[in-house]
């Protein structure tokens, strides 16, 4: 008989008593379910359980170029297609729409459970309205951003007075307007603003951009009494504070997040605490947000502002000041993640602003490599003749 050689033998001793110890093993009632399977079915599991719940956003275009419509407006069918069709057939191919109306109430239902209570507008549209209108213009390449005030908020107020800004004697504050605020120190206030925020992404917006994330600048501001700010205390801190706390509470929206400031947070500064008495500086924005929007309306800027006794009168030279500004300061700023997408002015104040003038603004924010522009019109009425009929499928 031929012999077996000694290393085959080892080998088949050995499987024979690996499938003995698996017997024993499935006798006693032991389960052998291999942990590589488990672990996979555990992590299919998992994966399953992270599905997003915000709905697939449209692509930041490479340049925006929006325009400005009110809740209202956007309400407004007519309106709304009126504004819509201006944007299928020039160069734009972003609107931005407030998420409330001017009192603050919210233009649809919420789903949110710390603003589920929120009044809605009496111009609110069903909420599954609002998301078809939203996932149509998506639908067309039209990308929105959801404007939301934050602390100048009256309704808010109203529904949550515990969070509003007070006197020292305890009663609500209003500014010179009668308008009544949200206490910007209060980090109860920044969770409502975090859920304003998550619910505009829940309801399909492709961005959302922060405004009025400021202190006041008019009224008895000294009568004041914050929720968490002290004499001594710098208000740029305050802010920067809420910046940041906004960045890792919506850590995990898909979409940019981007914010309004005044116009002059552009202009560098001898003093670098300097922040306009509201606690805006530039350097700090750049750091937690995608894209901010400086408000640069030559309409806006003091008489005498580059020797112009009416800069409304010199829109480019206004535009390209503040941007060329700007951009030496963001590049100077360690760790700056944000691009300039600058707010235009389209609107007659201080000049008849007609096409050659929005033109202008615009090629300044060109010259500057700004991301993109908006035009502000509070009536939401635009000068058609300064958008260019032809589109561009890199930018659209």
């Amino acid at each position: 008989m031929k012999k077996i050689p000694v290393s085959i033998l080892w080998s088949i001793l050995g499987l024979v008593a690996v499938l003995s110890a698996f017997l024993i093993l499935i006798e006693s009632g032991i389960n052998v379910s291999f942990n590589l399977f488990s672990d996979q079915q555990q992590k299919v599991a998992a994966e399953e359980e992270m599905v997003s719940p915000y709905p697939v956003a449209m692509k930041t275009p490479k340049i925006v170029k929006g325009i400005y419509l009110t809740g209202y407006t956007f309400s407004n069918n007519r309106r709304r297609t009126e504004l819509v069709d201006l944007v299928k057939t020039t160069e734009l191919n972003t609107i931005v729409i407030d998420f409330k109306d001017p009192a603050g109430k919210l233009m649809f239902a919420p789903i949110s459970e710390n603003i589920i209570n929120w009044p809605t507008s009496s111009v609110a549209l069903d909420r599954d309205e609002y998301k078809a209108i939203l996932d149509d213009l998506q639908t067309n390449n039209i990308y929105t951003i959801a404007r939301i005030t934050t602390f100048q908020d009256p309704t808010a107020v109203k529904t949550f007075p515990d969070l509003a800004l007070k006197n020292k004697s305890g009663s609500v504050w209003f500014d010179y307007k009668g308008v009544s605020w949200l206490d910007m120190t209060s980090e109860a206030v920044w969770n409502l603003v975090a859920s304003e925020a998550i619910e505009a992404a829940l309801i399909g917006f492709d961005e959302v951009q922060f405004d009025y994330i400021r202190f006041p600048s008019d009224g008895n501001i000294r009568q004041i009494q914050y929720h968490n700010f002290s004499d001594g205390d710098k208000r740029y801190q305050s802010i920067a504070s809420f910046f940041k706390y906004l960045k890792t509470e919506l850590k995990d929206l898909t979409i940019p997040l981007s914010l309004d400031l005044f116009g002059l947070t552009y202009q560098r500064h001898s003093n670098i605490e300097y922040d306009l008495n509201i606690g805006q500086r530039l350097v700090d924005a750049a750091l937690y947000f995608d894209y901010i929007s400086p408000m640069v309306y030559p309409s806006h800027y003091p008489a005498g502002f580059l020797s112009y006794s009416n800069p409304a009168s010199h829109p480019y030279e206004v535009v390209n000041k503040a941007l060329s500004e700007g951009n030496v300061i963001l590049a100077s700023t360690t760790s700056a993640i944000a691009k300039t997408r600058p707010w235009l002015q389209d609107f007659d104040l201080g000049a008849n602003y007609d096409t050659a003038m929005i033109r202008a603004q615009i090629k300044a924010s060109d010259d500057n490599n700004a991301s993109g522009w908006l035009l502000w019109n509070a009536r939401n009425v635009y000068t058609t003749g300064a958008l260019e009929l032809e589109t561009s499928e890199v930018d659209k």
